[in-house]
């Protein structure tokens, strides 16, 4: 699933690899997915508008990947279980793909949905609208998220509702695109259980919080992304997560306890019951 470093790292290399390029052709929908967002225009819309557009900058505004059309559209892509490739020869095009761009230079941009996704084509005057962007938000990997911005985040809780530290984070207030998969090692390099209530924590412990997520994700960039994901190049990244499905069972690096799994909020939750106490 694609999260904030690797949209980050996808937006880079698109605007490295493909800004400047001229589009032939566009084709959207070869493949029906019901969860392939695709937003107002319909496909026949979408190849008719993209035709001789050029492509532009790109940039991550979450886990959401929005690469300037010029003149005057935004495509957005990302947010969600996709894999967006380059491709220099027709040849590696995947059999069924959501997207589908043909460069005059003879090469190509496809976008696989699993899950769900966007291939989303939007005017620049409609990208307020957008409905998985949230208005205000601040990148944790920004120099704007500052420890003073995160402490305000815990004013707005509401004070009849007991909100875990994993509804915090990925949902509300929510750290701008910070999803289940990156969330198991923040909460491991912070030794808090994803179960455990947020007001519970001390104000030392919030600290460690911030660092953690600081920390984690920006490391997470360097190294490439994830290594269960895939970049613009078809290539994993070099960050080995310290929790994910395979650790269960494993010892701890730290404490040597054996690794654990529960579901909770929709997903599985890895941790180490020892170094974070529910």
């Amino acid at each position: 699933m694609i999260e904030l470093p690797e949209a980050v790292i996808i937006a880079r290399q698109i605007s490295k690899e493909l800004k400047g390029k001229k589009i032939v052709s566009g084709v959207r929908g070869s493949s029906p997915h019901k969860f392939a967002f695709t937003g107002k225009h319909t496909d026949e819309e979408f190849a008719t508008i993209i035709k001789g557009k050029t492509v532009g900058l790109a940039r991550a505004d979450g886990s959401v990947i929005l690469v300037d059309v010029e003149p005057s559209y935004v495509l957005s892509l990302g947010c969600g279980g996709e894999r967006i490739l380059y491709h220099t020869k027709n040849e590696t095009l995947p059999k069924k793909h959501q997207l589908l761009l043909n460069f005059q230079d003879h090469t190509y941009l496809t976008v696989t949905v699993s899950g769900w996704g966007e291939v989303r084509l939007l005017e620049q005057l409609d990208l307020p609208n957008h409905p998985h962007i949230k208005k205000n938000a601040v990148s944790p990997l920004s120099d704007a998220f500052t420890l003073t911005h995160y402490k305000n985040l815990f004013k707005t809780l509401p004070n009849n509702k007991r909100v875990s530290t994993k509804y915090f984070i990925i949902s509300q207030p929510g750290i701008w695109g910070i999803g289940n998969g990156c969330l198991q090692d923040i909460l491991y390099r912070a030794k808090i259980h994803p179960k455990r209530p947020i007001t519970s924590l001390s104000d030392a412990e919030r600290e460690t919080l911030y660092h953690a997520i600081k920390q984690t994700l920006a490391e997470m960039v360097k190294r490439g992304g994830r290594s269960s994901e895939r970049d613009l190049y078809n290539k994993t990244g070099s960050y080995q997560q310290f929790l994910h499905s395979k650790a269960v069972g494993r010892p701890c690096s730290e404490c040597g306890t054996p690794i654990k799994k529960i579901q909770y909020l929709g997903g599985a939750a890895y941790f180490c019951p020892s170094c974070q106490v529910e």
